[in-house]
């Protein structure tokens, strides 16, 4: 292990209970906003309505990394979050439909608007640069060992991730 850092496997949440099945759209918002208050404002009714925000998690990884999203996702997803997946919704840069930069930008944007990010695996230049915009937008950052996906993530330091990059 380098420089002596532990490391943490963090294991899945246990699944929540999904309600039972309804019939149509109207029965599921009725179910969605029942306990809402008809007075408050549309903003307090979303928020009441939804009883359970979840975080964005944008998930950070290299494009050598990209056959792991969904197992990210998953893993966002079972630790209670919703995960932000550029790959999930790009594919890869749009299978080079759209020019790179473009893809990027609007990475970016994810970003910004996600409350935490998490770097899965080696730390490309482009994850860097993605590390580099979380931090100056004081955004919480956790950094992943995904070597033994699909059994298991593996929680580390920024600074070993650093090293495990620089291998």
């Amino acid at each position: 292990m380098l420089g002596g850092e532990s490391r943490e496997t963090v294991e899945p949440k246990p699944k929540v209970e999904t309600p039972p099945a309804t019939k149509s759209a109207d029965d599921i918002l009725a179910s969605i906003f029942a306990s809402v208050t008809p007075e408050a404002t549309p903003l307090e009714q979303l928020e009441q309505a939804l009883r359970h925000p979840k975080k964005l998690i944008y998930t950070a990884m290299s494009n050598r990394n990209f056959f792991w999203r969904m197992h990210i996702s998953k893993f966002v997803l079972d630790e209670g979050h919703v995960p932000i997946n550029p790959f999930m919704l790009f594919d890869y840069y749009l299978l080079h439909t759209v020019e790179k930069q473009i893809v990027r930008e609007a990475f970016n944007n994810l970003l910004a608007r996600c409350d935490e990010v998490w770097v899965f695996g080696q730390m490309s230049l482009g994850v860097k640069v993605q590390v580099g915009i979380a931090k100056r937008m004081r955004k919480p950052l956790r950094f992943y060992d995904i070597a033994d996906l699909p059994e298991r993530v593996v929680r580390i330091s920024e600074q070993l991730a650093q090293e495990e990059s620089r291998g």
